[in-house]
């Protein structure tokens, strides 16, 4: 099921818990992806994978969200797309960046105290709409799944319907509709689905006070096996 598909110029703009930790510091996991692991983290921990913008690279996303991730003992793993920005359409098992990510949270696993029971995948824009297409399609991998100013989204035929989605965009958006995503969120509904909508005004951005919201929504209660 294709959901709210859109584009714009502008747009083209279950691992195993370990006990053991690598030395705290932004750390290069695969060719393709770097991590975080806070000083905070003694424990298994909540993993969020990060999925940029079009055009934009791994490290500085990573960068956006270390504090954040520091004060809440949450694990961060950022991934570089293939190509320019990320596939769209439905994620599938041969496709490269389902392949990266899939093998970036394998290899931080074995090193990292990951909780299998809480990763959720986070992103922005192009990366927001990944995120949201490859959570639905991967529900036993990303137990939630965190989309900030998405444009588009595919669902598979079946969806986990208690899978936990946040969604923050902003209402005078002017890269990627607020309709459009209004749209997506019906359809979603329309699923099954229940997703945690927010809405702000600025730009095609993320809401500073909406991103502490989306990290106390990714601590949550995570789903049952």
């Amino acid at each position: 099921m294709r959901i709210a598909l859109a584009f714009t110029a502008a747009m083209m703009a279950a691992p195993a818990v370990h006990a053991a930790a690598k030395p705290t510091a932004v750390q290069r996991v695969t060719a393709n992806s770097v991590a975080y692991v806070p000083t905070t983290v003694t424990a298994p921990a909540p993993l969020v994978v990060l999925l940029h913008g079009a055009g934009g690279d791994s490290r500085s996303f990573l960068d956006e969200f270390k504090r954040d991730a520091e004060r809440r003992g949450i694990i961060l793993l950022s991934i570089q797309s293939s190509g320019r920005t990320w596939a769209q359409h439905e994620p599938e098992d041969t496709e490269q960046d389902v392949r990266n990510i899939k093998a970036s949270i394998r290899d931080l696993s074995a090193e990292a105290p990951v909780d299998s029971n809480r990763t959720a995948v986070m992103g922005f824009s192009d990366g927001a709409s990944y995120a949201l297409s490859i959570g639905m399609a991967y529900p036993n991998l990303f137990r939630a799944i965190v989309a900030f100013s998405p444009g588009y989204a595919f669902a598979p035929a079946s969806v986990r319907t208690d899978q936990r989605i946040f969604i923050a965009h902003s209402r005078r958006d002017p890269v990627l509709p607020a309709d459009n995503t209004r749209r997506m969120v019906k359809d979603l509904e329309s699923a099954g689905l229940s997703p945690d909508v927010h809405w702000f005004n600025g730009g095609h951005e993320i809401d500073r006070h909406l991103k502490q919201a989306a990290f106390d929504f990714v601590v949550g209660n995570p789903l049952s096996p």
